[in-house]
C-alpha cells in the first residue's frame, strides 16, 4: 500500500506467510495468490534449489504442486500493478471491515477451518447442523461464524481436532457432504 504496489490487497488479514500462501494459493474477497504469482524459488525433495514459474505449480482452489510434491518455498515474486495508495488503502480497509464484522478475530484460531465444498458454504452447513458453539475443551465452533474452530482459552490440538471431526460427521450425515479441513495437521 505505501508503496502504490496493488494485487495483494485480499491477503490483508489472513494469518501466515508468503510460503504458507503459496502452498495453498490462499485467497479471499475474490482474489487468491495465483492472481499475482509470478513464481517460487524451492527446496525440493531432493535438496536442489528451483525456480518454478507460476504457471507450473498447478495453482487451484486450496492446492498446490507446492503441496502436493512437498516444496518448501524459498522466496516468492509476485506482479504487482501500480495504483493509487489511498486506493489500495480503501480497499483494504473494506476488507479489515467485513472481517471484524463476520469473523471471529477476537479469539484465537487458525483462520478459516475448512474448504469451501463445491455448490455450498462451509458456515452455512455447519450452523444449519445446529454446530455453532460445540465445544470440546477449550476448542469451540465460533459462534460470530461457524467456519472457524476457535480456542476459548487453553485448546488442545487434540480437542481442535475433537471438534473438526465432530463437525465432518454431523454435515456429513445430515447433509451428505463430508467437509474438508482448510487446516493442516502435522504429526
Amino acid at each position: 500500500c505505501e508503496l502504490g504496489l496493488s494485487g495483494l490487497e485480499f491477503a490483508c488479514g489472513i494469518p501466515g506467510s508468503v510460503g504458507g500462501a503459496c502452498f495453498m494459493n490462499a485467497g479471499a474477497y475474490g482474489g487468491c495468490t495465483a492472481d499475482v504469482l509470478q513464481s517460487v524459488r524451492a527446496l525440493m525433495p531432493d535438496g536442489s534449489v528451483q525456480t518454478i514459474p507460476a504457471d507450473e505449480l498447478n495453482l487451484g482452489y486450496r492446492q498446490s504442486r507446492v503441496k502436493d510434491d512437498g516444496l518448501v518455498v524459498l522466496s516468492a515474486t509476485f506482479a504487482l500493478r501500480e495504483d493509487d495508495p489511498e486506493d489500495i488503502r480503501a480497499c483494504m480497509d473494506d476488507f479489515t471491515q467485513r472481517r471484524e464484522e463476520k469473523q471471529p478475530l477476537e479469539l484465537a484460531s487458525a483462520g478459516s477451518t475448512f474448504k469451501r465444498p463445491e455448490g455450498f458454504f462451509a458456515g452455512k452447513l455447519i450452523t444449519d447442523a445446529g454446530l455453532k458453539g460445540y465445544q470440546v475443551g477449550d476448542a469451540a465452533v465460533s459462534k460470530k461464524h461457524a467456519g472457524f474452530v476457535v480456542n476459548l482459552g487453553n485448546a488442545s490440538a487434540a480437542d481442535v481436532h475433537a471438534v473438526i471431526e465432530h463437525v465432518q460427521d454431523e454435515v456429513d450425515r445430515q447433509f451428505g457432504v463430508r467437509l474438508e479441513p482448510e487446516v493442516r495437521f502435522l504429526g
